[in-house]
């Protein structure tokens, strides 16, 4: 059993489990469910990560009872003969999330423990948006209210075989008309009440049937390679404190992608060249760090992850130490590229002031330099600022404090 798990349990002894401290949590997750929880629900993390305060806040009459009618609901489904049923039972109802997302939000005022959780931890974050004039508790609702729809919607694409925004890449494992699939629902179902036993809990139902749907989907990506300072970035990471970077035209260089098209090919030709590009440019001293990005993507369920298979071409035939590599290995499109690079760049502390570039092909850069109407369709925000075109393959681009904002309709890499 995983520690979150534990704590679940544990939920109503009050064991408080983690501390804040400007902003971010000291101990970082204890494992991958804890990573896929973290990335795409971090309010409702927080919560998990604080049982005593968690039983505070669903100690009310209003909450209390919607949480037992919830679990209720959830148990009841052991009748369920077909897959609305499943996920009626799996889901938040519209009127639970208002009124959950209110009645705990409310509670900022007069509970100084939540008022700063969400003022040291939450808001300084910016994952739900850069905080303007709102409140603790308006900045509270809405991350909740994000993150219960956010649970929603994947148990309607992992479970109910909705489609995702990107159906050809990202779509359930299973065929839902099948009657052993509801089986496979009840086993879920099962699994979950062993973690939550009682409506004292269930204010993480739903979260956890979410995790449970895309883990037997083999859908935590979120989670791999994490943590990534001190697994595959760790040399680069350590060796950004040590540069000086008025030496560089550039703070670092983003290579895109091309994912292959073959199943079985670990790194397409397109791959190849992009990355003796991006070899070149770290030779000539353009910039003193490379990103390589790209997930576990193409073609469908590929074994493969891009950033990794790239980065091994980078050193292995190219010949670029390892401590001037980073990898972003959760992106999923071009957008998620970039976004994902400029929360490296605000966190691994690169200069501020100094430019980054992108680099790949001539169409793709063409792309990049219109994409922000794209950005905004598909994420609601620019998760970057473009400086001007050095050459037909390579442009500027600054990171933007929106790229920590989380995308809830994009589990895999949120």
């Amino acid at each position: 059993m995983t520690g979150i798990l534990k704590k679940i349990i544990l939920l109503t002894l009050g064991i408080c489990g983690m501390y804040i401290s400007k902003g971010q949590l000291q101990d970082p997750p204890a494992g991958p469910q804890d990573w896929v929880v973290r990335k795409n629900y971090y309010a409702t993390y927080l919560l998990l990560k604080d049982s005593a305060l968690t039983q505070q806040l669903c100690a009310s009459p209003a909450v209390s009872a919607l949480l037992n009618q919830r679990f209720d609901r959830f148990k009841q489904s052991d009748h369920c003969k077909d897959l609305s049923c499943f996920l009626e039972a799996f889901k938040w109802e519209d009127s639970e999330i208002e009124l959950l997302a209110e009645q705990i939000s409310s509670q900022t005022k007069g509970n100084r423990k939540l008022e700063e959780l969400v003022e040291s931890a939450l808001m300084l974050s910016k994952a739900y948006g850069i905080p303007r004039d709102e409140t603790a508790k308006v900045y509270l609702k809405k991350a909740l209210l994000q993150d219960f729809g956010a649970m929603n919607y994947v148990v309607d694409v992992y479970g109910g075989g909705k489609k995702p925004n990107y159906p050809k890449i990202d779509s359930i494992s299973f065929d839902v008309n099948r009657k052993a699939y509801l089986q496979l629902l009840d086993d879920v179902r099962q699994d979950v009440l062993k973690d939550i036993p009682t409506g004292k809990e269930s204010l993480f139902m739903t979260m956890m049937t979410a995790v449970r749907l895309l883990e037997i989907n083999e859908r935590w990506d979120a989670a791999q390679l994490e943590p990534l300072t001190t697994l595959e970035n760790k040399k680069a990471f350590e060796q950004v404190k040590r540069t000086d970077f008025s030496a560089y035209p550039y703070s670092l260089l983003l290579t895109l992608g091309a994912g292959p098209e073959i199943y079985g090919q670990p790194i397409s030709p397109g791959g190849m060249l992009r990355a003796r590009m991006a070899a070149r440019s770290y030779f000539e001293k353009l910039a003193p760090f490379v990103v390589l990005s790209g997930g576990r993507v193409h073609p469908y369920k590929t074994a493969y992850i891009e950033a990794i298979e790239m980065k091994k071409y980078l050193m292995n035939v190219m010949g670029v130490p390892e401590q001037a590599i980073l990898i972003d290995p959760h992106a999923r499109h071009t957008t998620t590229n970039l976004r994902n690079t400029a929360r490296i760049l605000l966190n691994y502390g690169f200069p501020k002031d100094k430019f980054a570039i992108v680099n790949s092909s001539k169409v793709h850069i063409d792309a990049v330099e219109k994409m922000a109407d794209r950005c905004i369709r598909e994420l609601g925000y620019v998760p970057y600022s473009l400086g001007k075109r050095i050459s037909d393959v390579v442009i500027e681009f600054r990171a933007t404090e929106e790229a920590f904002i989380i995308d809830p309709d994009e589990p895999l890499d949120p």
